[in-house]
């Protein structure tokens, strides 16, 4: 039996054989420090919708507004849907700012801050634009 030229194997795990190559994952990821904000005596966001602490929420230096993005607790493991409708946070060590609500879900509004893992699939954005940035960052590390 011959061995295969690591040319060929290199060749084939490209063109996707079976068990050879992994397809990159689908989404656009990012990890860091979440941070929450109440009520700020703002009345509006950047998107121009009213602030909304009970609404599910946040502010995203990265992220076009309205990305659809899921948002997880690394410490907990509980996760929520936000939309992202501002842009912040203005500290540089945080990553995401989440409504009341939001860290709610996640278990952080005690603690006012998290790690945590932050998800946007491209195929779940209704605006296609946003669908096309997201898709130009998905599948790089988180």
């Amino acid at each position: 039996m011959r061995a295969l030229n690591p040319a060929a194997v290199v060749l084939i795990a490209s063109m996707g054989g079976p068990g050879l190559a992994q397809q990159p994952p689908q989404t656009a990821c990012q990890e860091g420090t979440a941070s929450f904000y109440g009520h700020t005596g703002r009345s509006r966001t950047a998107s121009g919708e009213p602030v909304s602490p009970e609404g599910r929420t946040a502010a995203s230096r990265d992220l076009p507004l309205g990305t659809q993005a899921t948002v997880t607790n690394q410490q907990t493991g509980q996760s929520t849907e936000v939309r992202v409708n501002d842009r912040g946070p203005t500290r540089t060590d945080r990553t995401i700012d989440l409504s009341q609500q939001a860290a709610r879900d996640i278990g952080m509004e005690r603690s006012g801050t998290a790690p945590v893992r932050i998800e946007a699939d491209p195929a779940r954005q209704s605006d296609p634009a946003v669908r096309e940035q997201l898709e130009r960052r998905a599948g790089r590390p988180c």
